[in-house]
């Protein structure tokens, strides 16, 4: 029973070093240009303590990570700004519309979940793939298909965060980013493993980092 205290206290420390480390890295980038490479760090750092329980040298690997990371993530800066205008425009579009256009709001909120769903998947599917090209924004759209029960999890996942966040808004500095996305990396790195197990993963170019 001490033991298992102690590794949940271990676990919420180590969340909370590496979500300090988010916010340093991502202030550090400008924060526009910051937040992408910071948090693809977090979920490769996350990785490596789930699948191989490594903890050491923190700061060090998540430099790491984010150096190598940091051309991309300007590409990958560019493309969720584009998402965020997206959200805008149908914003614009369905307050323009009014409430009467039944079809157009399910529409846009379908699209809208649809977009927030396959961002939420690209970190984890990111940092254990090694995909170029268009394949870096199609993977996650092809796992929202193949994977919709850790979809289901994963929106579980965001609301009892959200829940957590609402009653104690102070946890958001601490543990905001680092909580949800450990539990969305547990999550799609089992499914991976599954996956690998059971068919062959060529055509997704699995990367061993």
């Amino acid at each position: 029973m001490v033991n298992k205290i102690y590794e949940v206290f271990n676990r919420i420390y180590y969340l909370m070093k590496l979500n300090g480390l988010w916010l340093l890295f991502t202030l550090l980038g400008g924060v526009v240009l910051g937040i992408i490479p910071a948090t693809i760090a977090l979920y490769a750092c996350m990785r490596q303590q789930i699948r191989y329980e490594s903890e050491n040298h923190l700061f060090q690997m998540f430099k790491k990570y984010y150096g190598e990371n940091f051309r991309r993530g300007l590409l990958f800066s560019a493309v969720f700004t584009a998402i965020a205008l997206f959200f805008l425009g149908e914003t614009i579009v369905l307050a323009n519309a009014g409430a009467g256009n039944l079809l157009l709001e399910i529409a846009i909120k379908a699209t809208r979940l649809l977009l927030i769903l396959g961002v939420a998947m690209f970190f984890p599917i990111f940092v254990h793939f090694d995909v170029r090209g268009v394949k870096t924004f199609l993977q996650p759209m092809l796992f929202l298909l193949i994977c919709p029960l850790e979809v289901i999890y994963m929106a579980v996942i965001f609301v009892i965060v959200s829940l957590l966040f609402a009653i104690s808004p102070l946890l958001i500095l601490f543990i905001g980013v680092a909580l949800p996305a450990y539990g969305m990396s547990l999550i799609m790195l089992k499914k991976f493993e599954r996956l690998e197990k059971n068919i062959n993963l060529s055509d997704f170019a699995q990367a061993n980092r």
